[in-house]
């Protein structure tokens, strides 16, 4: 399967948010992976969280936005690693909670991207629009979202001098209601997904070099 990346994750009035869960009712019971929704936001490390006033007189959560860093070092040289992730439809090779990545057709540098997990014993899927900012070529590839799930971030490269490539990933992202009862332990997760995505690209651009390797030879 060809497929790509991105980044991540109730979202503003004005964005368009798909997120479905087929769990829901178990957490709601008080199954063993829920953060109990008393707890106040100020100890869930959901920074910026709000409550916003309904005409009934009740009030909904609105969460604030959680940064993520993930960082690995790969034997594969920059201009493979930098070819690699211009093609976004790729990004789900090793990044596989991406369900899907399609250019937007008509709209130059604008891709829709569905996210499919399942955490917290539920089934979560997410999807969103995101355009891509000028890029600084072999160094950063950037991008926010404009339609669906709040996100922004960014890749970097850097190319040591022994030839690996150090890649950095920051992704920045609004907590949508439906996560936000699992408060703290949401930011570590993705952090931990997203280092052992990064360490996936790590296989599989060797798989990639290798290739190309193998090709030149049996030319």
């Amino acid at each position: 399967r060809v497929g790509d990346f991105g980044a991540m994750s109730c979202v503003s009035a004005r964005a368009c948010l798909h997120a479905t869960s087929r769990g829901r009712g178990d957490a709601s019971r008080g199954g063993k992976h829920r953060v109990s929704s008393r707890t106040p936001l100020s100890s869930r490390g959901l920074s910026g969280a709000r409550k916003i006033g309904r005409s009934d007189g009740s009030t909904r959560v609105m969460a604030g936005w959680v940064d993520n860093t993930a960082e690995v070092t790969v034997t594969a040289p920059l201009p493979v690693v930098w070819e690699l992730w211009q093609d976004k439809t790729r990004i789900p090779n090793w990044m596989p909670w991406i369900h899907s990545v399609e250019p937007v057709p008509g709209v130059p540098g604008d891709t829709k991207w569905q996210l499919r997990t399942n955490q917290f014993g539920q089934d979560f899927e997410f999807s969103w629009i995101a355009r891509d900012l000028p890029p600084v070529k072999k160094e950063k590839i950037h991008w926010f979202s404009t339609d669906g799930l709040n996100n922004k971030g960014a890749v970097t490269f850097d190319q040591r001098p022994d030839g690996r490539t150090v890649i950095r990933m920051n992704i920045s992202y609004e907590v949508p209601e439906l996560l936000v009862p699992f408060g703290a332990a949401l930011s570590p997760l993705v952090g931990s997904i997203l280092q052992a995505d990064l360490d996936r690209f790590q296989a599989f651009s060797s798989k990639v070099v290798a290739a190309m390797g193998a090709g030149g030879k049996n030319r």
